[in-house]
C-alpha cells in the first residue's frame, strides 16, 4: 500500500498544475486496477483542508466538498476511518474547522477530556 502526501491530494483536488495532476492520476488508475488502496493519514487531510482555505481561498463548503469527494473515492482508505466519520459530521454541521473536530475525536476515542481556548470548539463540546 502506498500513502499520499497533501501535495498529491491537493494536485489531485486542485488540479492547477497538469503535470502533477496527471501523475497523481496515473497512480491512483494503477493502485485502484491492482487491487490495492491508497493512505490518507489524519495529518495529510487536516493539513489539506488548510492549505485549501489558506492559499486556494476555498471555503467551508468547498472544503466539505473535497472532504467528500476523498471519502467517495473507492482506492482511498483513512488512517482512522472512524475519527474521520465522526470529525467530519461535527464539521459539517458545526463553526470549528475539521482539524479541531479531529483532535476532538481522538481524544474522546481515548477516554481524554479536551481543553482548549478555541471558542467555536468549546460551544460544541
Amino acid at each position: 500500500m502506498i500513502a499520499f502526501d497533501t501535495n498529491y491530494v491537493v494536485r489531485l483536488l486542485v488540479q492547477d498544475d497538469p503535470a502533477q495532476s496527471a501523475e497523481v492520476s496515473v497512480t491512483m488508475r494503477a493502485e485502484a486496477e491492482s487491487g490495492r488502496n491508497i493512505i490518507l493519514y489524519d495529518v495529510v487531510l487536516c493539513e489539506t483542508l488548510w492549505v485549501l482555505g489558506s492559499a486556494y481561498d476555498a471555503s467551508r463548503m468547498d472544503l466539505l466538498t473535497a472532504l467528500k469527494v476523498l471519502k467517495d473515492e473507492p482506492v482511498f482508505v483513512f488512517e482512522s476511518p472512524e475519527r474521520v466519520e465522526a470529525a467530519f459530521k461535527r464539521f459539517e454541521g458545526g463553526k470549528a474547522d475539521f482539524a479541531d473536530y479531529l483532535i476532538l475525536e481522538i481524544g474522546k476515542q481515548n477516554g481524554y477530556e479536551l481543553r482548549t481556548f478555541d471558542k467555536k470548539l468549546k460551544r460544541e463540546m
